[in-house]
Protein backbone atom coordinates (compact mmCIF):
# COMPACT_ATOMS: atom_id res chain seq x y z
CA UNK A 1 0.00 0.00 0.00
CA UNK A 2 1.36 3.40 -0.98
CA UNK A 3 0.72 6.51 1.06
CA UNK A 4 1.26 10.23 0.87
CA UNK A 5 0.68 12.98 3.46
CA UNK A 6 0.21 16.64 2.61
CA UNK A 7 -0.93 19.79 4.33
CA UNK A 8 -4.51 20.48 3.31
CA UNK A 9 -5.51 23.78 4.86
CA UNK A 10 -6.25 25.71 8.03
CA UNK A 11 -9.49 25.54 10.01
CA UNK A 12 -11.22 28.74 11.17
CA UNK A 13 -9.75 28.09 14.64
CA UNK A 14 -6.21 28.16 13.19
CA UNK A 15 -5.53 24.40 13.21
CA UNK A 16 -3.60 22.95 10.28
CA UNK A 17 -5.29 19.93 8.66
CA UNK A 18 -3.69 17.16 6.64
CA UNK A 19 -4.86 14.78 3.94
CA UNK A 20 -3.48 11.24 3.95
CA UNK A 21 -3.74 9.38 0.65
CA UNK A 22 -3.75 5.57 0.70
CA UNK A 23 -3.49 3.75 -2.65
CA UNK A 24 -3.47 0.08 -3.52
CA UNK A 25 -4.95 -2.32 -6.05
CA UNK A 26 -6.84 0.36 -7.99
CA UNK A 27 -8.36 2.01 -4.90
CA UNK A 28 -7.34 5.40 -3.52
CA UNK A 29 -8.70 6.74 -0.23
CA UNK A 30 -8.12 10.30 1.00
CA UNK A 31 -8.56 10.75 4.76
CA UNK A 32 -8.30 13.97 6.76
CA UNK A 33 -7.03 14.11 10.31
CA UNK A 34 -9.90 16.54 10.96
CA UNK A 35 -12.79 14.29 11.90
CA UNK A 36 -11.01 11.14 10.64
CA UNK A 37 -13.00 12.08 7.56
CA UNK A 38 -13.14 10.18 4.27
CA UNK A 39 -12.72 13.12 1.88
CA UNK A 40 -12.48 11.16 -1.38
CA UNK A 41 -12.65 7.51 -2.39
CA UNK A 42 -11.58 6.54 -5.91
CA UNK A 43 -12.49 3.15 -7.37
CA UNK A 44 -12.39 1.77 -10.91
CA UNK A 45 -15.57 1.06 -12.87
CA UNK A 46 -16.20 -1.77 -15.36
CA UNK A 47 -14.61 0.22 -18.20
CA UNK A 48 -11.42 0.93 -16.26
CA UNK A 49 -12.26 4.56 -15.41
CA UNK A 50 -11.69 5.85 -11.89
CA UNK A 51 -14.49 7.64 -10.03
CA UNK A 52 -14.59 9.53 -6.76
CA UNK A 53 -17.62 7.81 -5.21
CA UNK A 54 -18.32 9.81 -2.04
CA UNK A 55 -19.72 13.27 -1.45
CA UNK A 56 -17.64 15.89 0.30
CA UNK A 57 -15.88 19.23 0.10
CA UNK A 58 -12.67 20.69 -1.30
CA UNK A 59 -11.55 22.54 1.84
CA UNK A 60 -11.33 21.84 5.58
CA UNK A 61 -13.24 25.05 6.32
CA UNK A 62 -16.29 23.60 4.56
CA UNK A 63 -16.11 20.49 6.76
CA UNK A 64 -15.80 22.72 9.83
CA UNK A 65 -19.22 24.23 9.13
CA UNK A 66 -20.78 21.14 7.51
CA UNK A 67 -24.04 19.85 9.03
CA UNK A 68 -24.41 16.78 6.79
CA UNK A 69 -21.48 14.87 8.35
CA UNK A 70 -20.00 14.07 4.93
CA UNK A 71 -17.49 11.22 5.36
CA UNK A 72 -16.95 11.85 9.07
CA UNK A 73 -16.28 9.42 11.91
CA UNK A 74 -19.31 9.56 14.20
CA UNK A 75 -18.89 9.11 17.95
CA UNK A 76 -18.81 8.88 20.89
CA UNK A 77 -22.24 7.50 20.08
CA UNK A 78 -23.42 7.46 16.46
CA UNK A 79 -27.10 8.14 15.76
CA UNK A 80 -29.80 9.23 18.23
CA UNK A 81 -30.19 9.21 22.02
CA UNK A 82 -33.63 10.00 23.42
CA UNK A 83 -33.98 12.83 25.91
CA UNK A 84 -30.29 13.79 25.56
CA UNK A 85 -29.52 11.69 28.64
CA UNK A 86 -28.07 8.30 29.51
CA UNK A 87 -28.10 6.46 32.82
CA UNK A 88 -25.16 4.32 33.91
CA UNK A 89 -24.82 2.66 37.31
CA UNK A 90 -27.73 4.72 38.62
CA UNK A 91 -26.29 8.08 37.57
CA UNK A 92 -27.71 10.34 34.85
CA UNK A 93 -25.36 11.90 32.34
CA UNK A 94 -26.80 14.82 30.38
CA UNK A 95 -25.81 15.33 26.75
CA UNK A 96 -26.28 18.19 24.27
CA UNK A 97 -29.77 18.24 22.75
CA UNK A 98 -29.12 19.10 19.12
CA UNK A 99 -32.18 17.54 17.47
CA UNK A 100 -35.22 18.72 19.38
CA UNK A 101 -35.02 17.15 22.84
CA UNK A 102 -32.67 14.43 21.62
CA UNK A 103 -28.99 13.99 20.86
CA UNK A 104 -27.88 13.16 17.31
CA UNK A 105 -24.35 11.89 16.67
CA UNK A 106 -23.23 13.08 20.14
CA UNK A 107 -23.73 16.77 19.43
CA UNK A 108 -20.24 18.04 18.64
CA UNK A 109 -19.00 14.61 17.59
CA UNK A 110 -15.75 12.96 16.65
CA UNK A 111 -16.11 14.26 13.08
CA UNK A 112 -15.42 17.73 14.52
CA UNK A 113 -12.26 16.68 16.39
CA UNK A 114 -8.60 16.59 15.39
CA UNK A 115 -7.21 13.05 15.32
CA UNK A 116 -3.57 12.08 15.61
CA UNK A 117 -2.30 10.06 12.66
CA UNK A 118 0.47 7.57 11.99
CA UNK A 119 0.89 6.01 8.57
CA UNK A 120 3.01 3.14 7.29
CA UNK A 121 2.94 0.81 4.26
CA UNK A 122 0.45 -1.45 6.05
CA UNK A 123 -2.14 0.90 7.54
CA UNK A 124 -3.26 4.38 8.51
CA UNK A 125 -3.71 4.57 12.28
CA UNK A 126 -5.83 7.38 13.71
CA UNK A 127 -6.13 7.98 17.45
CA UNK A 128 -8.33 10.24 19.53
CA UNK A 129 -8.48 10.85 23.28
CA UNK A 130 -11.98 11.92 24.24
CA UNK A 131 -11.86 13.38 27.78
CA UNK A 132 -14.29 12.67 30.58
CA UNK A 133 -17.48 14.75 30.18
CA UNK A 134 -16.78 15.70 26.57
CA UNK A 135 -20.33 16.24 25.26
CA UNK A 136 -21.47 14.99 28.67
CA UNK A 137 -20.25 11.39 28.28
CA UNK A 138 -18.51 9.72 31.22
CA UNK A 139 -14.98 8.36 31.07
CA UNK A 140 -11.71 9.18 29.39
CA UNK A 141 -12.04 7.25 26.14
CA UNK A 142 -9.16 6.35 23.83
CA UNK A 143 -10.22 5.46 20.29
CA UNK A 144 -7.94 3.87 17.70
CA UNK A 145 -9.05 3.56 14.10
CA UNK A 146 -6.96 1.44 11.73
CA UNK A 147 -7.62 1.76 8.01
CA UNK A 148 -6.20 -0.55 5.35
CA UNK A 149 -6.78 -1.27 1.66
CA UNK A 150 -6.76 -5.05 1.33
CA UNK A 151 -6.02 -7.71 -1.25
CA UNK A 152 -9.79 -8.36 -1.25
CA UNK A 153 -10.29 -5.09 -3.15
CA UNK A 154 -11.72 -3.51 -0.03
CA UNK A 155 -11.29 -0.73 2.49
CA UNK A 156 -11.21 -2.15 6.02
CA UNK A 157 -11.83 0.10 9.02
CA UNK A 158 -11.15 -1.37 12.47
CA UNK A 159 -12.21 0.41 15.66
CA UNK A 160 -10.71 -0.17 19.10
CA UNK A 161 -11.79 1.81 22.16
CA UNK A 162 -11.12 1.64 25.89
CA UNK A 163 -12.39 3.83 28.75
CA UNK A 164 -11.41 4.32 32.39
CA UNK A 165 -15.11 4.46 33.38
CA UNK A 166 -18.21 2.65 32.24
CA UNK A 167 -19.50 4.53 29.21
CA UNK A 168 -21.39 4.01 25.96
CA UNK A 169 -19.87 4.08 22.52
CA UNK A 170 -20.79 3.27 18.97
CA UNK A 171 -18.87 4.41 15.92
CA UNK A 172 -19.56 4.58 12.22
CA UNK A 173 -18.36 6.29 9.07
CA UNK A 174 -20.90 8.67 7.56
CA UNK A 175 -19.88 8.59 3.90
CA UNK A 176 -22.54 9.40 1.32
CA UNK A 177 -21.99 7.19 -1.73
CA UNK A 178 -22.64 8.33 -5.28
CA UNK A 179 -20.89 6.23 -7.89
CA UNK A 180 -21.27 8.64 -10.81
CA UNK A 181 -21.13 11.93 -8.90
CA UNK A 182 -23.87 13.43 -11.06
CA UNK A 183 -27.23 11.71 -10.83
CA UNK A 184 -29.19 10.97 -7.66
CA UNK A 185 -29.27 7.49 -6.13
CA UNK A 186 -32.96 6.62 -6.73
CA UNK A 187 -32.12 3.94 -9.32
CA UNK A 188 -29.39 2.27 -7.30
CA UNK A 189 -30.05 -1.41 -6.60
CA UNK A 190 -29.75 -2.14 -2.88
CA UNK A 191 -30.00 -5.22 -0.70
CA UNK A 192 -29.77 -5.32 3.12
CA UNK A 193 -28.93 -8.46 5.10
CA UNK A 194 -31.70 -8.10 7.63
CA UNK A 195 -35.10 -9.67 8.26
CA UNK A 196 -36.07 -7.09 10.90
CA UNK A 197 -35.82 -3.37 11.62
CA UNK A 198 -36.39 -1.05 14.58
CA UNK A 199 -39.40 1.23 13.93
CA UNK A 200 -39.25 4.82 15.16
CA UNK A 201 -41.59 7.48 16.51
CA UNK A 202 -42.17 10.96 15.08
CA UNK A 203 -38.77 12.08 16.44
CA UNK A 204 -36.91 9.19 14.75
CA UNK A 205 -36.34 7.55 18.13
CA UNK A 206 -36.80 3.73 18.19
CA UNK A 207 -39.98 2.59 19.88
CA UNK A 208 -38.21 -0.47 21.28
CA UNK A 209 -39.99 -2.85 18.93
CA UNK A 210 -38.18 -5.16 16.54
CA UNK A 211 -40.45 -5.88 13.57
CA UNK A 212 -40.18 -7.92 10.36
CA UNK A 213 -39.36 -5.98 7.20
CA UNK A 214 -41.70 -8.18 5.21
CA UNK A 215 -44.52 -6.18 3.72
CA UNK A 216 -42.90 -2.82 4.51
CA UNK A 217 -41.04 -0.20 2.49
CA UNK A 218 -37.91 -1.29 4.36
CA UNK A 219 -37.74 -4.76 2.83
CA UNK A 220 -34.45 -4.95 0.91
CA UNK A 221 -33.79 -8.64 1.47
CA UNK A 222 -33.97 -9.06 -2.31
CA UNK A 223 -32.16 -6.47 -4.44
CA UNK A 224 -34.39 -3.63 -5.62
CA UNK A 225 -34.34 0.08 -6.50
CA UNK A 226 -33.89 2.54 -3.67
CA UNK A 227 -36.75 4.64 -5.04
CA UNK A 228 -37.84 8.04 -3.80
CA UNK A 229 -39.39 7.18 -0.41
CA UNK A 230 -37.74 8.76 2.63
CA UNK A 231 -35.58 6.12 4.33
CA UNK A 232 -33.61 6.67 7.54
CA UNK A 233 -33.94 3.46 9.52
CA UNK A 234 -31.90 0.93 11.51
CA UNK A 235 -31.75 -2.71 10.42
CA UNK A 236 -31.17 -5.70 12.69
CA UNK A 237 -28.37 -7.45 10.83
CA UNK A 238 -28.47 -11.22 10.45
CA UNK A 239 -25.61 -13.70 10.03
CA UNK A 240 -27.86 -15.57 7.61
CA UNK A 241 -26.80 -13.11 4.90
CA UNK A 242 -23.37 -12.87 3.29
CA UNK A 243 -23.27 -9.07 3.49
CA UNK A 244 -24.76 -6.40 5.70
CA UNK A 245 -25.55 -4.45 2.54
CA UNK A 246 -24.86 -4.36 -1.16
CA UNK A 247 -25.40 -1.49 -3.60
CA UNK A 248 -24.99 -1.33 -7.36
CA UNK A 249 -25.20 1.56 -9.79
CA UNK A 250 -26.12 -0.19 -13.07
CA UNK A 251 -25.13 2.85 -15.15
CA UNK A 252 -21.72 3.43 -13.59
CA UNK A 253 -20.92 -0.27 -13.45
CA UNK A 254 -19.79 -0.12 -9.82
CA UNK A 255 -20.92 -2.36 -6.97
CA UNK A 256 -20.05 -2.19 -3.28
CA UNK A 257 -20.74 -4.65 -0.47
CA UNK A 258 -20.55 -3.85 3.23
CA UNK A 259 -19.49 -6.26 5.95
CA UNK A 260 -19.39 -5.42 9.65
CA UNK A 261 -19.26 -6.80 13.18
CA UNK A 262 -21.68 -4.13 14.45
CA UNK A 263 -25.19 -5.49 15.12
CA UNK A 264 -27.10 -2.80 13.22
CA UNK A 265 -26.96 -0.77 10.04
CA UNK A 266 -28.64 2.58 9.42
CA UNK A 267 -29.75 3.08 5.83
CA UNK A 268 -30.20 6.73 4.90
CA UNK A 269 -30.98 7.77 1.33
CA UNK A 270 -30.02 11.41 1.70
CA UNK A 271 -33.48 12.94 1.58
CA UNK A 272 -32.42 15.94 3.67
CA UNK A 273 -29.14 16.87 2.03
CA UNK A 274 -30.75 20.03 0.71
CA UNK A 275 -28.98 22.29 -1.77
CA UNK A 276 -25.24 22.81 -1.34
CA UNK A 277 -22.06 22.83 -3.38
CA UNK A 278 -19.59 19.99 -2.94
CA UNK A 279 -16.29 18.88 -4.42
CA UNK A 280 -15.43 19.89 -7.97
CA UNK A 281 -18.05 22.66 -7.69
CA UNK A 282 -20.72 19.96 -7.94
CA UNK A 283 -24.25 20.94 -6.84
CA UNK A 284 -25.69 18.48 -4.30
CA UNK A 285 -29.35 18.07 -3.50
CA UNK A 286 -31.74 15.62 -1.87
CA UNK A 287 -31.01 11.95 -2.60
CA UNK A 288 -27.64 12.80 -4.13
CA UNK A 289 -25.95 10.23 -1.88
CA UNK A 290 -26.79 7.11 0.12
CA UNK A 291 -25.35 6.16 3.52
CA UNK A 292 -24.73 2.70 4.95
CA UNK A 293 -23.90 3.21 8.62
CA UNK A 294 -22.99 0.07 10.62
CA UNK A 295 -23.34 0.76 14.35
CA UNK A 296 -25.14 -0.21 17.53
CA UNK A 297 -28.88 0.40 17.37
CA UNK A 298 -29.97 4.02 17.92
CA UNK A 299 -30.95 4.78 21.53
CA UNK A 300 -29.92 1.25 22.43
CA UNK A 301 -29.00 2.15 26.02
CA UNK A 302 -32.71 2.75 26.69
CA UNK A 303 -33.96 -0.61 25.40
CA UNK A 304 -32.98 -3.81 27.18
CA UNK A 305 -33.94 -5.92 24.15
CA UNK A 306 -31.35 -4.14 21.98
CA UNK A 307 -27.64 -5.11 21.92
CA UNK A 308 -25.97 -3.13 24.69
CA UNK A 309 -23.63 -0.28 23.70
CA UNK A 310 -22.17 -0.09 27.21
CA UNK A 311 -18.39 -0.34 27.33
CA UNK A 312 -17.20 -1.41 30.76
CA UNK A 313 -14.17 0.30 32.28
CA UNK A 314 -10.94 -1.30 31.05
CA UNK A 315 -12.65 -3.45 28.44
CA UNK A 316 -12.04 -2.98 24.73
CA UNK A 317 -14.58 -2.38 22.01
CA UNK A 318 -13.43 -4.34 18.94
CA UNK A 319 -15.49 -3.77 15.78
CA UNK A 320 -14.93 -3.36 12.04
CA UNK A 321 -16.55 -2.09 8.85
CA UNK A 322 -15.42 -3.29 5.42
CA UNK A 323 -16.33 -1.79 2.05
CA UNK A 324 -15.74 -4.33 -0.73
CA UNK A 325 -15.68 -3.35 -4.42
Amino acid sequence: MQYNVKKWGILPDGTMCHIIQLSYNGISLYVSDYGATFQSMFVTDSSGTQHDIILGYDTPEEYYYDQQNFGGTMGRFANRIAGACITLNGKDWHLPANEGNNTLHSGHGFNKCMWQYDVNPDALILTLNSPHLENGFPGNLKVTQTITITDRNSILVHYDAVSDMDTVCSFTNHSYFNFSGVKNVCNYIVSIGADCYTPVDSSNIPTGDILPVEGTMYDFRNPRRVGTDYIDINYVLSDAYEYAAKVTDPEAGISMSVKTSFPGLQLYNGNYIGNCTGKYNMPYNDQHGICFEPQFFPDSMHHNNFPSPVLKAGEHLDRYIEYIF
